[in-house]
């Protein structure tokens, strides 16, 4: 089986408003909560990781700073998600084959997650264009692109990140039995349930 490279891209460029405060940074066992999205990124074997910025760029980029992670800014990131998107993709070398992307707020996304569409993906000739988690038929996150679907996304608007994409191409959903992925901590109510759950269980730390 082709080594296939899989970059990870993390949107971290939102302004939190709903939730009061940048949420990015809050602590979640111990680490704020983009700090286990990259470390699980990382742990899958994604590479390079892009962490996109926005609002509270510099609080992100210091929680971050021992983590061999890339930034990439999003100057309008408030025009809306697909904005972030497209700002990850741009950033990718043309030596990437695919790109899994990760919700910043979405830090008990389990590894194996991540490994199973990683490996799905490397095991398709051709590869498929999109790989997505569901919970049961209901589309979840995070989601794998092909680099066929990287022109397709850099051409995105508004706020519907790369949600305009799934009824326009073939998407194959892969389904966990795990509700808590489509927990994305967008208010405090969100971030009180957060709470209640473990953490990834993931490598230790070098």
């Amino acid at each position: 089986m082709e080594l296939k490279k899989i970059a990870g891209i993390i949107l971290a460029a939102g302004g939190s408003t709903r939730m009061g405060v940048p949420k990015l940074t809050l602590e979640w066992h111990g680490s704020p909560l983009i700090h286990w999205v990259v470390r699980i990124t990382l742990a899958a074997g994604c590479s390079p990781v892009i962490v996109v910025t926005g609002a509270n760029a510099g609080a992100v980029e210091e929680s971050l700073a021992e983590l061999p992670v890339q930034f990439a800014h999003n100057p309008n990131w408030e025009n809306g998600q697909s904005t972030s998107v497209r700002t990850g993709i741009e950033a990718l070398s043309k030596d990437v084959d695919a790109a899994v992307i990760m919700l910043g707020d979405q830090p008990q996304i389990p590894l194996n997650v991540i490994q199973t569409l990683i490996s799905l993906y490397g095991e398709e000739t051709p590869p498929p264009p999109i790989l997505a988690t569901a919970i049961g038929d209901k589309r979840a996150n995070p989601v794998l692109f092909d680099r066929a679907m990287f022109p397709v996304l850099t051409g995105l608007e508004g706020d519907a990140g790369a949600r305009t994409i799934f009824s326009r191409y073939p998407v194959q959903l892969i389904p966990f039995d795990n509700p808590d992925l489509k927990l994305d901590v967008d208010s405090p109510e969100d971030y009180r349930r957060l709470m209640e759950l473990p953490p990834p269980v993931l490598p230790p730390k070098d």
